[in-house]
């Protein structure tokens, strides 16, 4: 799975903002899948969640133009892999076009 936004901020602490707030979203919206988030440096971070009893991560990487959204799914959850990427990068697209009105 992969998925790339362009976030156009001044800094990549803005954008980190941005994964936070969509994370929030995220984690209320998916509360059934445990979701969690953890950040391992400023720029990266570690986005987990359970789907089918079974525990899945992909790795947020943030960049001075970007947020990246990677992990590999077992074949066994690539039906949901459109979904999953659906939710985060719509989550992540909102908050940025917040980011930018000013309203984070």
């Amino acid at each position: 799975m992969k998925y790339v936004a362009k976030h156009g901020l001044a800094d990549r602490s803005r954008a980190r903002i941005v994964v936070e707030k969509a994370y929030e979203a995220y984690r209320v919206r998916l509360a059934d899948h445990n979701p969690s988030l953890t950040w391992t440096s400023d720029t990266h971070a570690k986005l987990g969640f359970t789907v089918l009893a079974k525990s899945l991560s992909v790795e947020i990487r943030l960049t001075d133009e970007e947020v990246r959204v990677e992990g590999d799914m077992p074949l066994l959850f690539r039906p949901f892999q459109g979904k999953i990427q659906s939710v985060l990068g719509g989550e992540i697209e909102k908050w940025i076009a917040k980011a930018k009105a000013g309203d984070v």
